[in-house]
């Protein structure tokens, strides 16, 4: 099968911004796809649009990132899954993230990237129906690939019944990169397909009120109030009609505790308190009221106040439960851990059934225990309940706040009812966050041994490694633009096992200390790890060439050719180089001539013309040889395609020509050159005297 090249495709110059941390990631993505180190230009162009989501040079800057680093894969790698991704993503920044304005500047290159993309899923055998595309797009998302995901979102458009998910999902990720105007205009088509979609509509909603679009937010609100009641903007709703309601009956005391619970839910205690005194006034027997005053100052965490609002209730009815409930959850709340515990079980013997109180019984333990302390209380109170949820549920709350001593040890006291593998993963990458990358990698081979079809486990322990090596990277790396070179080595080198990008930061690092041999070893070790790299073997020839080494130089710009024949450095190198030696080879072949050593001298021309019989100089200074070996039909050739090359400059090989066919006996010949000479521009030195006097010696044989 012919071999693909996938050409690269610019499309704009990039425009210098002006914006300080947004400058900072644009100079560097720049610096890094100068230096073809194409991954730190893709992110460091993403985190400058992060920063302004409208700038185009910074869009123009990662276009053209994913496009030399998708070339790179196909043509370097043949990797042509990674290559796909990247036009992916290439062609998101050039169709559907930017304005029309922007995208109206790409135009002319989408159509060969395009071709680029399909040539690689040609290669891949990729099922482009809108179905196989769609979770293409979903895989593609949860590895967090967000650009291309949503190129191909777009692309399963053809199946009506993806329309929607399609759209909203491009919604989502639009809403992720910053993109809130695309992201409305996503979530605008999704409804449009599902105009039903409640929480779609108030995500559209929120959007909309964030981009200031106030009047096409009242809208989506006015609808949203139809079909729920269960929101922020529901309860203004419900506030504005119980306000109402009140004005014409006053002295409902319903009406007033009501309005009070809408005000609170909204988060407007003081207002709501207002009106849950009015309405204690109206009817002191309303007990629900009282609780309500209750909740409102356990919610503004005044636990104090709202224990005295339940006791009042307590005292009149003993075994209200939800007074019960409401007042263990505030003595839990202030610590008394001991007190909770004995309101949640008097809760229990209310209702056995409580989950609230069996809950909150542990919750309560929480506050007054260590993590040790409470693994064993639970223990002892479960009474044969399996509690490994709750417990599950505690390290992942901890985990969360980075308390990772506590999370690991919940962790560690779960992974025997482990079946999944989960606790295990969530255990290794605590360890990992903790510094201890040893332990989270054997925390997850063991997890492979016992559950051998997770995919996650594989996919945890490849990231906790790239996490890894990123960051002794990424710590070597600011050594080395600190030009702190030396440090920089030290770091790389304790990268185990060796990686390209490792080698290739020593190699980097000697190079700028003009340590060339250290340098051309350590190209050579990142050559060997990735032995099918062209501009690893240009820099080692380069390096080669620096030290005056021609031949091991042209070793490796061969070799770079080889690789890649559009290697343009390698191969104007290599030109160089070639030039250079021959020019040596000359001047050295001309030094044996004039030390009259005209075998030596011979064998060194005979070879330089056997590359470049054009050679004006070598087939001179061989003519001269012949000349003087008295071959002098081989000097006549010699001379002549001297002359035929450059005639201006070798006048005076006219009259050696002469000579050596008078001396052949020659005649009609030696005339015809000794004419040329005593004709030409050469000056009127005694050679020339001598060739017009023996072409009158010679005229009788001319005829």
């Amino acid at each position: 099968m012919k071999k693909s090249v996938i050409a690269i495709i610019c499309t704009l110059a990039l425009i210098q911004p002006a914006f300080a941390d947004f400058k900072e990631h644009f100079d560097l993505g720049q610096q890094y796809l100068s230096n073809y180190q194409y991954s730190g230009a893709v992110t460091e162009f993403k985190n400058a649009l992060r920063i302004n989501y409208l700038d185009n040079s910074a869009r123009i800057g990662l276009i053209n990132s994913y496009l030399a680093r998708g070339a790179y894969y196909a043509n370097n790698e043949k990797n042509w899954q990674k290559a796909a991704d990247d036009y992916r993503s290439a062609l998101f920044y050039m169709l559907y993230y930017p304005t029309t304005e922007q995208a109206k500047s790409s135009s002319q290159g989408i159509a060969p990237v395009t071709n680029n993309l399909n040539r690689c899923l040609s290669v891949l055998k990729f099922d482009t129906s809108p179905k196989s595309r769609f979770e293409t797009a979903k895989q593609l998302r949860a590895e967090g690939n967000f650009a291309a995901a949503a190129y191909e979102f777009n692309q399963s458009l053809g199946d009506k019944d993806l329309i929607k998910d399609s759209y909203e999902q491009v919604g989502d990720i639009m809403r992720l990169l910053g993109n809130d105007p695309k992201a409305a205009e996503y979530y605008r088509k999704a409804i449009s397909v599902s105009p039903t979609d409640i929480n779609l509509r108030l995500t559209y909603a929120k959007l909309l009120d964030k981009l200031d679009k106030e009047e096409a937010a009242v809208d989506e609100y006015n609808y949203i109030l139809t079909k729920s009641s269960d929101n922020k903007d529901v309860l203004y709703s419900l506030e504005r009609i119980y306000k109402k309601k009140l004005e014409a009956s006053p002295s409902d005391s319903d009406l007033t505790s009501n309005l009070g619970a809408i005000l609170q839910k909204q988060g407007k205690l003081d207002e709501a308190l207002i009106y849950y005194k009015k309405a204690e006034q109206l009817d002191p027997s309303n007990i629900n009221t009282r609780i309500n005053v209750g909740t409102l100052y356990q919610q503004k965490e005044d636990y104090k106040t709202a224990i005295v609002a339940y006791d009042s209730v307590l005292i009149l009815y003993p075994d209200n439960l939800n007074a019960n409930i409401y007042k263990a959850q505030c003595l839990s709340a202030l610590g008394n851990g001991k007190e909770a515990q004995a309101a949640y079980k008097k809760v229990l013997a209310l209702d056995p059934s409580n989950a609230e109180a069996q809950s909150g019984i542990f919750e309560s333990a929480k506050k007054s225990m260590t993590v040790p302390q409470y693994i064993e209380y639970v223990k002892k109170n479960s009474n044969g309940q399996d509690m490994t949820g709750m417990l599950y549920n505690y390290g992942l709350e901890l985990h969360k706040e980075n308390k990772l001593d506590d999370a690991i040890t919940i962790y560690n006291e779960l992974l025997k009812s482990d079946t999944t593998g989960e606790i295990y993963i969530n255990l290794a990458i605590a360890q990992n966050q903790k510094g201890n990358y040893d332990n989270a990698i054997n925390t997850l081979n063991t997890a492979k041994v016992k559950f051998p079809n997770n995919s996650q486990i594989a996919t945890t322990m490849t990231s906790i490694k790239e996490e890894a090596l990123n960051n002794k990277l990424a710590k070597a790396a600011e050594f080395y633009n600190n030009k702190q070179y030396e440090k920089a080595i030290a770091e790389y080198l304790k990268i185990q096992p060796a990686t390209v990008d490792s080698m290739l930061g020593t190699a980097s690092a000697y190079q700028n200390m003009n340590d060339n041999a250290n340098a051309i070893e350590y190209y050579k070790k990142a050559l060997a790890l990735k032995p099918t790299d062209s501009e690893i073997a240009y820099y080692i020839g380069a390096l080669y060439a620096d030290d005056e080494r021609y031949s091991d130089a042209e070793v490796y710009l061969q070799k770079a050719l080889t690789l890649n024949k559009n290697n343009t450095q390698a191969s104007e190198l290599l030109a160089q180089i070639q030039e250079q030696n021959k020019a040596n080879a000359l001047n050295e072949a001309i030094a044996l001539y004039d030390a009259q050593k005209y075998d030596e001298s011979l064998a060194m021309l005979n070879k330089i013309l056997e590359t470049d019989k054009n050679n004006v100089y070598g087939l001179y200074y061989r003519g001269m040889i012949y000349d003087s070996q008295k071959k002098l039909n081989e000097a006549i050739n010699d001379f002549k395609q001297v002359l035929s090359l450059n005639a201006n400059d070798f006048l005076i090989l006219n009259y050696m020509i002469a000579a050596d066919y008078d001396t052949l006996e020659k005649y009609k010949d030696a005339y015809q050159y000794y004419e040329i000479y005593a004709n030409s521009n050469a000056s009127d030195d005694e050679y020339k005297q001598y060739s017009k006097t023996r072409m009158e010696e010679l005229k009788q044989y001319v005829k």
